[in-house]
C-alpha cells in the first residue's frame, strides 16, 4: 500500500486536504472516505488504512474549514456552510472518477458524511454506499441526558458566541473542531427542526436527490449511540426512498465492549469484526447483482 498526501482543488478555489490510500495489485474499487463533523482525517486513519489493505483505494479527506482544509482568511472561513461540505463531496467523487477511470466507485460516509448523499448531484457515479453511524441530527430525537449537551450546544453555546467571532471556538472546548459562522447556524437550524434538513428542501436547499439515490446502502449504528439511535437512523434512511438498504444494530455486549456510541467502531480492536463487516459489504457491493431485498439477507432491514 502507498500513501499519497496531496490537495484537492474545488471549483470555487478551495484546496481539499487529502490521504490516498492506493493498494498496490489490482484494485478492487475506489472508496471515498467522508468523515464527521468536526473531526480530523486523521482519526479516521486507521480504518482507511485496513480497507486499503483488503485490496480498495481509499482517499479519506477533509471538507473545507476542517483541519489541513481550513483557509488562512478568518472571513472566507466564517461563510463556510453545510451545502458547501455536499458540494466538496461531489467535487472529490469526480475528482476520482477523473483519476481512477476504470474501477468502481464507492463511498463511506461517518455522520454527516452519509447525511448529505442526497445533495450530490452526481452520486450516481457511486457503486454503493455504507453509512457509519449516520442519522438525522434533530436535537431532542437524541437520547437523555446528551440531548441536553445537544441544546446547550445548539441554543446557547452557538449563538452566544458564533455571530460574534465568526466560528463556534469548539477546539479550545475539547468538543471538535472550529466549526464555520455560517456552518453552525445552519445545522442549528437543522437540528432545531423535527425532520431535520428534510423540512428546508425546496426552500433553503435547492438542490436535493435523496428520491433519485438507487443505490445498494449497508448502514450501521450502535445500541448505545445517543445520537444515531433507533429513531434517527430510520428517520434518515427513509428519505432514500429508492435505494436498498441495510440497516444493522451493532450492540456493544456482542463485541465484549462496554460502549460503542457515535465513534466507537473507528477503535482498532474492532479490526477483525466490525471492520471485517465494512470491507466485505464493499466487496459484496462490487458484484453486479448484489442487492439487499433478498429475504435471504434481510436481517434488520428497514
Amino acid at each position: 500500500m502507498k500513501e499519497i498526501a496531496l490537495t484537492i482543488p474545488t471549483a470555487d478555489g478551495f484546496d481539499l486536504s487529502a490521504i490516498l490510500y492506493e493498494y498496490l495489485g489490482q484494485p478492487k474499487g475506489v472508496v471515498q472516505f467522508n468523515i464527521g463533523t468536526g473531526m480530523r482525517k486523521e482519526f479516521y486513519g486507521n480504518l482507511a488504512r485496513f480497507i486499503a489493505e483488503q485490496g480498495f483505494i481509499v482517499c479519506l479527506w477533509e471538507y473545507r474549514g476542517m483541519g489541513w482544509s481550513r483557509p488562512a482568511d478568518k472571513e472566507v472561513f466564517s461563510t463556510i456552510t453545510m451545502q458547501d461540505w455536499a458540494k466538496d463531496m461531489s467535487e472529490v467523487l469526480t475528482f476520482l472518477e477523473q483519476r481512477y477511470p476504470d474501477w468502481p466507485k464507492f463511498m463511506i460516509g461517518h455522520s454527516i458524511g452519509g447525511q448529505l448523499l442526497g445533495l450530490m448531484p452526481n452520486h450516481g457515479i457511486l457503486k454503493g454506499v455504507v453509512l457509519l453511524t449516520s442519522s438525522t441530527g434533530t436535537w431532542w430525537r437524541q437520547t437523555f441526558p446528551y440531548r441536553l449537551k445537544a441544546y446547550f450546544f445548539f441554543n446557547i453555546l452557538s449563538p452566544l458566541t458564533a455571530p460574534y467571532v465568526g466560528y463556534l471556538p469548539a477546539k479550545r472546548m475539547n468538543i471538535m473542531e472550529d466549526l464555520p459562522k455560517g456552518l453552525i447556524m445552519e445545522w442549528r437550524l437543522w437540528c432545531n427542526s423535527e425532520n431535520y434538513l428534510f423540512d428546508f428542501l425546496d426552500k433553503t436547499i435547492p438542490q436535493h436527490y435523496y428520491d433519485k439515490v438507487r443505490l445498494p446502502i449497508k448502514s450501521y449504528w450502535a445500541t448505545d449511540d445517543p445520537i444515531a439511535n433507533a429513531h434517527t437512523v430510520p428517520a434518515l434512511l427513509r428519505h432514500f426512498r429508492n435505494a436498498d438498504i441495510m440497516n444493522e444494530a451493532l450492540r456493544p455486549k456482542d463485541y465484549r465492549v462496554k460502549r460503542l456510541g457515535h465513534f466507537g467502531l473507528f477503535s482498532r480492536k474492532f479490526k477483525d469484526t466490525i471492520w471485517k463487516k465494512v470491507a466485505q459489504d464493499l466487496e459484496a457491493m462490487a458484484s453486479k447483482n448484489h442487492h439487499y431485498n433478498n429475504p435471504a439477507l434481510r436481517r434488520v432491514n428497514l
